[in-house]
């Protein structure tokens, strides 16, 4: 559920002072009078992040010119149902320092000392004289928190004694399809936290009392979970209950009420504990800055690059996976019959695409591979197909396109893990195509979210715009690509250009007069 336009006003008054440098934003009217507990401590030790960034405290890293407490301090302010706001952490008051100095002498805002840890805190302070119920907890590494995320979090919350924030990942990798993050897995979907939950009343001690225990469990749903019974654990780990029905049963089990809140904001799931992070982050703020200015506006050029048969001479997917195999188990060529066996239960119509390129890594990769050793193999793939394997008149196209001033787009079925190396060999840094699935460092034969393909590719290549803060309208987009699968892609874009095209893209081009090149 959205909120109304009033709210979206709040949003635009915070973008258009981040313009500035600075979000400055006037006190929001005050509606239901929660109150907002902001988790600003850290760990014991060096926070590596804020190391990183010469910060004695992860909450006081720069982000935008401002640090992360301040853009969430700010944002809650900004939120009409925020009547008042507690920072929590071990010294609270040395967080009020910088660009942060300015709550210490705030009528809202209340420095509140931790104890032990985060779920003890909490339960010490909320429903306290500084802290009454209602009460809405999150986080200071929540930079890209907004009115909106608060709004349409807290309206969802109504009615039930705790609700925990979630975003599903396809949500999420929709927007930001390279974002990493920890994904809790349930028979409806891949989650990821959004760092808010709010907690109705003194019913939810139970609940806290039981996180205090689990609170080391809290991104593994099997351990989570086995807190509440080994039958729910079960459940969790083989995937046979949702994420919402899992919550509700953990609540019944502890006698309150819960809800799982799925927003639909895929930023409320990205908080920063990593550079890599950080620089998400930077970039979606960029971004935000840019519509407001209207630089969105602006038409922008983009030249979108197929890459099997258009860019390079020969398909790209098995000539990488046998390239890898050979150099970590050449063994495995032997399973060459079964992957053939595989392409011809695809061309019979038995298995779809995306399953035969997830059982052909499976046969020729194994079931996980190291993300180092991959890495290396990928580059070395792409060096090679530099080499030889890269159609001369292709690379002076896309040197043309960059001359034009265009931004120059790559987007591919093949598969990302050798996609972004042949890519970057070419100096193309935007890259839209499939993606496999990781668990940590560890490659699996799955792919995450969509084969790019027919018309995956264009929705994958709509939703890069919309991550990008571009308008379909306020773009110009020229399309090259061999083959007839792309029709959909082809039908979107502005400019069609049929390259070396199969006997069927030949047809239809000819039919559509779309200009026809070879290259050689």
């Amino acid at each position: 559920m959205r909120v109304a336009d009033s709210r979206a006003g709040q949003m635009q008054q915070i973008l258009s002072s981040e313009m500035n440098g600075c979000l400055t934003v006037a006190p929001a009217q005050a509606t239901n009078g929660w109150t907002a507990v902001v988790l600003a401590g850290q760990r014991p030790g060096v926070d590596p992040l804020a190391e990183a960034f010469g910060q004695t405290h992860k909450a006081l890293v720069q982000l935008g010119g401002q640090s992360m407490l301040d853009r969430v301090l700010r944002t809650l302010l900004a939120s009409p149902s925020i009547e008042r706001i507690a920072v929590l952490a071990q010294a609270p008051d040395a967080l009020f320092v910088g660009d942060v100095a300015w709550a210490a002498k705030h009528a809202r805002i209340t420095p509140l000392a931790s104890i032990g840890g985060i779920a003890q805190s909490i339960a010490h302070v909320a429903g306290g004289v500084a802290s009454p119920w209602p009460v809405l907890v999150t986080t200071a590494d929540h930079p890209l928190l907004t009115p909106d995320i608060v709004e349409s979090f807290l309206a969802q919350a109504d009615d039930t004694d705790i609700a925990v924030g979630a975003v599903e990942r396809k949500t999420v990798l929709a927007r930001f399809p390279a974002s990493k993050r920890t994904w809790l897995k349930f028979a409806d979907g891949a989650y990821s936290g959004a760092n808010l939950f709010a907690l109705r009343n003194a019913r939810t001690d139970a609940a806290l009392t039981l996180w205090a225990a689990a609170e080391q469990d809290r991104k593994q749903a099997f351990r989570l979970f086995l807190h509440f019974g080994p039958m729910l654990a079960a459940r969790a780990i083989t995937r046979t209950i949702s994420f919402r029905a899992a919550i509700s049963a953990a609540a019944y089990r502890l006698g309150v009420t819960a809800r799982l809140v799925a927003l639909d904001m895929p930023e409320a799931a990205i908080d920063v504990d990593k550079p890599s992070d950080h620089q998400l982050a930077e970039t979606i703020l960029r971004q935000r800055v840019a519509v407001v200015a209207g630089q969105a506006s602006a038409h922008t050029r983009l030249s979108i690059f197929d890459l099997d048969r258009t860019l390079t001479r020969k398909p790209t997917y098995t000539a990488f996976l046998v390239f890898a195999a050979l150099r970590l188990s050449p063994w495995r060529l032997l399973l060459a019959p079964a992957v053939l066996g595989c392409m011809l239960a695809y061309l019979a119509g038995l298995i779809t695409r995306r399953r035969v390129k997830e059982l052909e890594q499976q046969l020729l990769l194994g079931r996980i591979v190291p993300r180092r050793k991959i890495t290396i193999l990928a580059r070395r793939f792409a060096e090679r197909i530099g080499r030889n394997g890269i159609y001369t008149a292709g690379i002076a196209q896309i040197n043309q396109e960059r001359a034009e001033g265009r931004r120059v787009i790559m987007a591919s079925a093949a598969n990302s893990v050798y996609l972004d190396a042949i890519a970057a060999h070419l100096g193309i840094d935007e890259v839209v195509g499939t993606r496999s699935l990781w668990n940590d460092d560890l490659l699996l034969p799955t792919i995450d979210g969509e084969n790019c393909y027919g018309r995956a590719k264009r929705d994958m290549l709509a939703a890069y715009l919309a991550a990008n803060c571009l308008s379909r309208a306020q773009t110009d987009i020229r399309f090259f690509s061999d083959h007839v699968s792309d029709l959909p892609t082809f039908e979107w874009v502005d400019e069609p250009i049929a390259v070396n095209p199969s006997r069927k893209l030949r047809r239809l081009a000819s039919y559509r007069r779309w200009p026809i090149v070879l290259w050689r």
